[in-house]
């Protein structure tokens, strides 16, 4: 019979090959993303001492502005053996996740689907599309100063540009999570104030992961955080749900705060892909 809980720590081997098998990470940066977001290790389901799925929780809350911060945790890595797939695995995993998450008194669980197609599979299974953003094409660059950011530092100058919206408050380990395997966490000196910026080089590739600025400073730093990048790449952006493309989804385990009832749209921004 499967039974769902958190990995023993006989069992990491399993989980390492079964991360690496779905998504390619290594067991170096399985490890770093435990040191840095997830102490207690990933959540499994075993059947007759084979892990079969797994996933990750990492703490999150949510700012809305006018109501208290809603605590909730993060879905993360939820990989299933390939030749167990069909079989409502990782169905009776979210369920564990999300019952473990109420039983901690937390409020909600979020996740950002790997693929578009996937937003029906997590609707299957209580959540919604929550989280929305816009990814364009890096425009062209421009030169300008710039500072980068320790983990406590961006998250936050994060907050002080987020405040008016609701959106996905993230750890200073997660920041650093972001940082340290392919990005650097930036600080660009723009018009009207401070925007921040996660870069990902991936070589010939470069993924803003977000682009947070004041209100009128959307063009300029677009261009100035294309100028770190040194070459073509994506930039992603908060949005509304009427321009954006859903990101991220989310499974309330409590009452939703008014505001969120109103409009049932935030902000995620990093999701430690």
């Amino acid at each position: 019979m499967a039974e769902c809980r958190h990995a023993r720590p006989q069992e990491r081997e399993q989980t390492h090959q079964l991360w690496r098998t779905v998504f390619g990470d290594e067991p170096q940066a399985q490890e770093a993303f435990y040191d840095l977001c997830a102490p207690q290790g990933p959540l499994v389901l075993v059947e007759e001492g084979q892990v079969e799925s797994m996933l990750v929780l990492t703490p999150v809350s949510l700012a809305c502005p006018a109501a208290a911060p809603c605590q909730g945790t993060y879905l993360y890595a939820l990989a299933t053996n390939p030749h167990s797939r069909g079989k409502g695995y990782a169905a009776q995993l979210m369920d564990a996740a999300a019952q473990w998450t109420a039983d901690q008194g937390m409020d909600f669980v979020c996740t950002v689907p790997a693929a578009p197609s996937l937003f029906q599979f997590f609707g299957k299974n209580g959540f919604e599309p929550a989280f929305y953003h816009l990814r364009t094409p890096l425009p062209a660059p421009q030169e300008g100063p710039w500072q980068e950011l320790t983990p406590q530092e961006y998250v936050a100058l994060r907050e002080e540009l987020l405040g008016g919206i609701p959106h996905i408050v993230h750890t200073p380990g997660q920041a650093a999570f972001e940082g340290q395997l392919h990005g650097a966490l930036y600080r660009l000196d723009l018009t009207h104030g401070p925007g921040c910026a996660v870069v990902e080089d991936w070589g010939k590739f470069h993924i803003v992961k977000e682009l947070l600025c004041l209100p009128g400073d959307e063009e300029e730093g677009g261009r100035r955080v294309a100028h770190l990048c040194h070459g073509p790449g994506e930039l992603r952006t908060p949005a509304g749900r009427a321009e954006g493309a859903p990101f991220g989804a989310i499974r309330w385990l409590t009452e939703p705060p008014a505001l969120w009832q109103q409009t049932r749209r935030g902000y995620l921004g990093l999701a430690l892909d």
